[in-house]
């Protein structure tokens, strides 16, 4: 019996985990409230920079002037029978209502098309056609007296959205009507694509 090893009583539950030494235990980032937003600025500054890139490499095109301009809706004109739809931008549809900061509803359809016919109403309209859409209306970049660019005033002030479907162009000027919560940002809007397709 010398050679029988004593009984000893069995641990239950799992073994023990060795602590890992303080130097190598990784350190967390703070993720507080300020580099949250000090993340998203650098992203919002990635993305002007992108646009204002795009915007110098956008090619030129030869301007003709337009007579009797009339604004049909927030982003298309009409003059002597031809439709024009501002290239690169979508605004909200006529009857098309928004809601702003508050919750009240507003007629952002309206005021698009308002503060369109306010800019082609200063006259010597231009336009350079870059090309046509799917309901034979000509695309167009257009200018106006002391406009140069007339898509992107609406785009800057809120009343249009950049259609980044087809172009970047307009994406630094929505980013910055977005940030300073102008016009449409500074509540809540359906999309007009959205808004147009869900009506009809």
């Amino acid at each position: 019996m010398a050679n029988v090893v004593p009984f000893r009583r069995l641990r239950h539950g799992p073994p023990r985990r060795l602590s890992t030494p303080p130097f190598l235990r990784p350190r967390r980032a703070p993720l507080g409230w300020l580099a949250r937003h000090l993340a998203f600025l650098v992203l919002a500054a990635l993305m002007v920079g992108a646009a204002v890139l795009l915007n110098v490499e956008w090619p030129a095109s030869t301007s003709r002037a337009m007579t009797n301009v009339i604004a049909v809706d927030g982003d298309t004109l009409r003059t002597s029978g031809e439709r024009v739809r501002l290239y690169g931008i979508d605004a909200p549809e006529y009857d098309q209502t928004c809601r702003d900061d508050t919750g009240r509803s507003w007629p952002c359809g309206r005021a698009a098309k308002e503060r369109l016919a306010s800019l082609v109403a200063r006259g010597s309209v231009a336009c350079s056609t870059q090309g046509h859409d799917r309901y034979g209306r000509t695309l167009a970049i257009c200018s106006a007296i002391d406009v140069e660019d007339i898509a992107d005033v609406l785009v800057r002030e809120g009343y249009a959205v950049d259609y980044r479907r087809y172009s970047f162009r307009y994406s630094a000027g929505a980013l910055a009507a977005r940030l300073a919560g102008r016009g449409i940002w500074n509540g809540t809007f359906e999309q007009p694509e959205a808004f147009h397709h869900r009506r009809h």
